[in-house]
């Protein structure tokens, strides 16, 4: 019943929403617009802060920086763009992916784990990025003053990522009206982005075969998976008709062959952390076990392997899993960091900063490394080694959420307590608590009067931080 109910309701609003049939239509029979530049970019940002409420994103670092750095790549053959592109990942098991106007595109860790190349991957990112670009939703919009902001992203959201019940009651209408004319939006838009989604990854190198690949496997699972219909095909529908007009975009691309372009590491290690950290241990499991047969693949059967035991709290077992690794690959940057990790969770705080020393030698530039350092030699109660490598994942733009916090720890135990308030208050502000980072704020101005600079940058702070509290109760 759930899944009829599913099925049914995304037909309405996908209708509702793309279509002249929908909530936003002027009942008086204005003329419909497409929403401007800035009204996309405003909508964008709207849907990101109801995704940030409503779903578990993954701020990894090196996960993002890897996915925007190729979703970067494959925007490069898109043109001038109106607005910067972002690319998100929701830890989410459901088959999706969904971009939204404004350049957000969000991928699930579900569709990234039955991944078997990083053409695969290329393709969706070119898929989504080309339904952006050419403005599939924002054209169908009408600016509609009645439907405030706030509800057309809730709206949206509920569609796209596969979760009715976000929805809710924004969304009316009829539903036969709305099915039929679900079906023509579908057909015409989704060839649209096959057009241009396959001359994007193409252009980049990526085999356009590799985006058939996913498609396959995304149609097998919605016939055999226990979760019926994956979510990405209920939003982008594989009739036989789009199918058809793939595999004759697949013929006109086969020319230009032979595609050289094959799975890079970074693209492994995304699969290989994500498998391991965020998807169901056994699945993870036997994905690696299949990877064992092949012998170019051994390094990430040992990475896996390593990171599922530490996942289970078995550090002997993953320190020796990552040693393997290690074996075949000695000067890889981040396993050396991932053992420098391992060893910090064990408490061997020698060994920790042993493999973090040596895998910055091999990039001094690493504010991650550096990071973690500081924290090492903070346990080991060697605060100055500690706060020179908190200070140099500060220069070098560390966004660990913590790094306030434990330079904050540092400096209160060198007893410079004017930056050791200083770094709590931030710390604070950043989790959005503002009456506990003023406090610290405030404190820190009584110790820092012969610092004029530093004086100036806390108040500064402080002013910030008052503005925001009275726009609140303004708000309220």
């Amino acid at each position: 019943m759930r899944k009829y109910f599913f099925r049914v309701f995304s037909g309405l609003v996908i209708a509702l929403l793309f279509v002249p049939f929908n909530p936003w239509i002027s009942p008086k029979g204005n003329n419909v617009f497409a929403l401007t530049i800035e009204e996309e970019r405003k909508l964008g940002e709207e849907v990101v802060r109801e995704v940030e409420g409503k779903f578990s994103l993954i701020r990894d670092p090196l996960l993002l920086d890897y996915l925007n750095k190729l979703g970067r790549e494959v925007l490069k053959q898109a043109g001038s763009l109106p607005y910067p592109f972002r690319f998100y990942l929701l830890k989410d098991p459901q088959l999706n992916a969904f971009s939204i106007p404004g350049g957000h595109i969000f991928l699930t860790t579900g569709i990234i784990e039955i991944m078997d190349s990083e053409g695969e991957l290329a393709g969706l990112l070119g898929h989504e990025i080309a339904h952006v670009t050419r403005h599939h939703i924002s054209s169908q919009i009408e600016k509609q003053k009645k439907i405030g902001l706030a509800t057309m992203a809730t709206a949206l959201l509920g569609i796209l990522a596969g979760d009715p019940s976000i929805a809710g009651a924004a969304i009316v209408g009829s539903l036969a009206t709305a099915q039929t004319l679900m079906l023509k939006y579908s057909r015409e838009n989704e060839d649209d982005a096959d057009n241009y989604g396959f001359k994007y990854m193409s252009g980049v190198g990526f085999d356009p075969k590799t985006m058939i690949d996913l498609l396959d496997k995304l149609r097998r699972w919605g016939s055999f998976g226990s979760e019926g219909v994956p979510a990405y095909m209920q939003t982008h529908p594989l009739s036989g008709d789009r199918m058809s007009h793939i595999e004759d975009l697949l013929h006109r691309y086969a020319d230009q062959g032979p595609w050289k372009r094959s799975s890079s590491d970074e693209f492994r290690r995304l699969q290989t952390i994500i498998l391991a950290n965020y998807g169901d241990l056994q699945r993870a499991r036997i994905r690696f076990q299949s990877w064992s047969k092949d012998t170019p693949s051994q390094f990430w059967v040992f990475y896996g392997q390593g990171w599922l035991d530490l996942r289970e709290g078995k550090f002997d077992s993953a320190i020796t899993q990552f040693e393997k690794a290690a074996s075949l690959k000695p000067q890889d940057l981040y396993l050396l960091r991932d053992l420098g990790q391992v060893f910090m969770k064990k408490g061997d705080y020698e060994k920790a900063i042993q493999k973090l020393s040596q895998a910055s030698l091999l990039d001094p530039k690493d504010s991650t490394t550096a990071f973690l350092l500081g924290r090492a030699y903070q346990e080991k109660k060697e605060n100055l080694l500690a706060l020179e490598n908190f200070q140099k994942a500060l220069n070098l733009g560390s966004e660990e959420e913590d790094l306030h916090y434990y330079l904050g720890m540092t400096y209160g135990n060198l007893n410079n307590l004017g930056q050791a308030h200083y770094h709590f208050g931030k710390s604070f502000g950043k989790k959005g608590d503002r009456e506990k980072a003023l406090f610290h704020f405030k404190t820190a101005l009584r110790y820092v009067d012969q610092d004029p600079g530093q004086k100036a940058r806390i108040e500064k702070e402080i002013k910030n931080l008052e503005s925001e509290k009275i726009r609140g109760k303004k708000t309220d």
